[in-house]
């Protein structure tokens, strides 16, 4: 896949966080855009979710109190606060939502047995750890710019009995999937985030100047004011009143674009919960 840099001064810089996430990541981003949800998020009150420290290693334990109804009309585990950006904020998307995410199954581990996959991850990664509300279990790693979700499970991480994590897929028809969603996650072991320039690709710029459109409208402006936002003023006097309209239908093809995202299509073209089993998210 080629990638390349990006114009990145003025306000465009406050994007650059983006090229390292995962699909479902930049679903939050543009789910937490959508004013119904906003709505729904607005309505969750600081008591819903316990909140601790695991006594023996730097985890975030996160426990729902309560039915999480509202989230889960919108894919999610638990309501996270939509002023969070996409590696910030606790989201937890449900199996069904993101069929794909990683998978993890924990067996008994003898004392003097090593785990690989905790000694690695542990010293590395900001790990924050959630039990539903039907006890099942799943965890985020956050590291060098990444985010990585994993479902967990046979033995519980919470247990007295040490474990053994495996990375397993459960599933033929899901193989390619779960396996890129593998491949994605071990980015987080890195540590170079902060000294790379930005790559992009055609799809991730394409998502990040969505994001952008979104918030321009949200302040007000105009199609030629995103574009100039986008491409600069010079580029703007230029090309706006160009015979062949190219820039206005690239400027109207991202709107619509990222309005559909917004407005239910994450579902299905950045996490794959109802898309069929050889079928890939756009």
């Amino acid at each position: 896949m080629k990638m390349y840099p990006l114009k990145s001064d003025g306000v465009l810089k406050r994007y650059d966080y983006l090229w390292r996430l995962s699909a479902d990541r930049w679903a939050w981003e543009y789910l937490r855009r959508n004013p119904a949800f906003r709505r729904d998020a607005a309505m969750r009150g600081a008591e819903d979710i316990s909140e601790m420290m695991a006594p023996c290693a730097p985890i975030r334990l996160l426990r729902s109190r309560i039915d999480q109804t509202l989230a889960h009309r919108w894919g999610l585990m638990i309501m996270p606060d939509p002023e969070s950006n996409g590696f910030d904020a606790d989201v937890f998307w449900s199996r069904g939502a993101h069929p794909g995410q990683v998978e993890v199954h924990c067996g008994p581990r003898a004392e003097a047995e090593a785990c690989s996959i905790w000694d690695r991850t542990v010293p590395h990664c900001a790990i924050t750890h959630l039990t539903d509300r039907q006890g099942r279990e799943y965890f985020l790693l956050r590291g060098n710019g990444c985010v990585a979700q994993a479902r967990c499970t046979g033995l519980s991480l919470l247990g007295l009995e040490k474990v053994r994590m495996k990375l397993t897929i459960s599933d033929v028809d899901g193989f390619e999937r779960r396996m890129k969603a593998q491949r994605e996650a071990f980015e987080i072991y890195g540590d170079d985030f902060d000294r790379q320039v930005p790559l992009w690709s055609k799809r991730t710029q394409i998502l990040r100047d969505g994001l952008i459109s979104l918030d321009c409208l949200e302040l007000g402006m105009s199609r030629r004011e995103i574009a100039t936002v986008l491409y600069g003023p010079d580029a703007v006097n230029e090309g706006w009143t160009d015979d062949r309209g190219a820039m206005k239908d690239a400027v109207r093809y991202l709107v619509n674009k990222a309005q559909g995202l917004r407005d239910g299509g994450y579902l299905t073209e950045l996490l794959g919960g109802r898309l069929g089993p050889y079928q890939e998210a756009a």
